[in-house]
């Protein structure tokens, strides 16, 4: 296990350590993602992202996320540390896959209008040339100027391409807030899979005004 995945493990257990606010913020994920259930198609990614999500993004009554309490009151040597605020400071969006290629992934921002180019030496499934998804990015400590993703990916429908891009830059021109946008466009990717009957890309359209 690298030190990144062992220090996003921890501060996930700590963030679960209280589980009355576990609870409350589970549910506000399923208002605003969507909800579902253990047998669902998307129960593995959707609690991959939800416990980054509580763990990295979502504040506390203090305003503070867990993993900045985290790297407070933790013991952590110098590097941990890095590692930790790193993750506090991850950058959340929708990305088109530009072009893949020898361990680096091209992605443009579609909701920032930024361009990064991923360190990933492993061939991640379903990140392909043109996919849009969610995902995290980081910076590795380690070897900066690189950037890593985490663990969360959120796949949309290759169909609902044209549809996905019209959302981004509606979103973009509106000042919408980039949580907002991706909870709405996640509850579209939960949409897509309960409505097997009508298309992707007739779901993304109707509900993109």
């Amino acid at each position: 296990m690298s030190v990144l995945a062992g220090l996003l493990d921890r501060v996930v257990a700590y963030a679960a350590r209280d589980e009355a606010e576990t609870v409350k913020a589970r549910e506000e994920w399923a208002e605003r993602a969507g909800r579902v259930f253990d047998d669902d198609f998307l129960y593995e990614e959707r609690t991959t992202a939800f416990l980054e999500w509580y763990a990295l993004e979502r504040p506390l009554a203090d305003g503070r996320a867990p993993a900045l309490r985290f790297l407070a009151d933790e013991k952590l040597d110098d590097k941990e540390g890095q590692w930790v605020h790193a993750l506090a400071t991850s950058h959340r969006s929708l990305f088109e896959v530009r072009k893949v290629d020898d361990g680096i992934i091209l992605l443009d921002d579609l909701l920032g209008g930024g361009e990064f180019a991923v360190t990933e030496r492993r061939r991640l499934p379903g990140v392909e040339e043109h996919e849009i998804f969610e995902a995290r990015l980081i910076a590795n400590v380690m070897t900066p100027p690189e950037i890593l993703f985490t663990r969360a990916f959120q796949f949309h429908p290759r169909e609902a391409r044209a549809e996905l891009k019209r959302h981004a830059e509606k979103a973009r021109k509106a000042g919408e807030p980039r949580a907002e946008t991706l909870f709405r466009l996640l509850l579209l990717r939960l949409k897509a899979v309960r409505y097997k009957h009508v298309t992707a890309d007739k779901i993304y359209k109707e509900e993109g005004g």
